[in-house]
């Protein structure tokens, strides 16, 4: 088993892919991810700074390792080796340099595409984030439009993918799911883990925020400040203080230790659902809310 429920409600088909920032539907045979980011090597060895909203070169260039492709395929091969989905939903931000289209962004989106392609991929859907300007010019050669939102519908959920950049009124929706924030929980001043966040929100529904593909991008540390948070939605409609927070912890495995799909739950506080996956073990943790989150973490 690789795959630990999003939610409570089984009529919810939509699962963690374990030690992963990816989702996967049965019902639709697909998987989710947001925020690649392919070519931000490049835009730091040019000196480009895209922490704003315009595009500067502010700061001098610096060379670091090429590591955002191979852990985004390191991360699907081992879906791949587990589950056979046929399509995959980016949901923004597949690339990184939103005033231009660096070399490095072109030649790996292609590799990406190609990839998944070669392992049985039939529909790739693209969502526009706001670091994906200039990417029709590679989608077109791959017959994909990219689309400014897609719906779903996961039995009778009304699902919307989104970035999350934009205002949008989401009030007709039951689910929407939006990247953009790369969420994190930093734990003890030491260790920051990649999140899910499942925010209620004022409307009734509720905002699934994903956390970032791209291994240079962990994110920006959860809150119950909205104006610590990038997305207009999560501002405008979040109710943070009822935030569910999901993290993955990984370790060896554990001799002696049976690992299974045991709950450990106190008081409905936190949720611990403990894996054993090929040879390491894997910890899914689930606060109540961010302030559970907080006092756990030693924050």
């Amino acid at each position: 088993m690789i795959l630990r429920p999003l939610f409570r409600e089984k009529d919810i088909d939509l699962h963690i892919v374990l030690g992963t920032p990816i989702l996967y539907s049965r019902s639709h045979n697909m998987i989710i991810f947001s925020d690649v980011h392919l070519g931000f090597e490049e835009s730091v060895a040019r000196g480009l700074d895209y922490s704003s909203r315009r595009a500067s070169t502010s700061y001098t260039g610096m060379f670091i390792p090429k590591i955002q492709l191979r852990n985004t395929l390191k991360t699907l091969s081992f879906v791949f080796k587990y589950l056979k989905p046929k399509r995959v939903l980016i949901n923004g931000d597949l690339k990184h340099a939103f005033d231009r289209l660096l070399r490095q962004e072109r030649e790996e989106i292609r590799e990406l595409f190609n990839y998944l392609l070669s392992n049985g991929i039939e529909e790739i859907i693209v969502v526009r984030g706001n670091h994906d300007n200039f990417l029709p010019i590679i989608l077109k050669d791959y017959g994909i439009e990219l689309m400014r939102e897609y719906e779903l519908y996961f039995n009778n959920y009304k699902t919307l993918f989104i970035h999350g950049h934009l205002e949008k009124d989401i009030s007709k929706y039951d689910l929407v799911v939006i990247g953009h924030e790369h969420p994190s929980l930093r734990c003890f001043n030491a260790y920051k883990f990649p999140a899910f966040l499942i925010v209620p929100t004022t409307v009734g529904n509720k905002i699934i925020v994903l956390p970032a593909m791209s291994a240079y991008h962990p994110g920006t540390s959860i809150s119950l400040d909205h104006n610590n948070y990038l997305s207009p939605l999560i501002k405008k409609y979040g109710i943070l203080n009822k935030a569910r927070v999901i993290v993955s912890i990984e370790y060896e495995k554990v001799e002696d230790v049976e690992f299974g799909i045991e709950n450990i739950v106190s008081d409905d506080l936190v949720i611990i659902d403990n894996y054993q996956l090929d040879n390491k073990g894997i910890s899914v943790i689930e606060f109540k809310d961010i302030e559970t989150a907080f006092l756990m973490c030693g924050l």
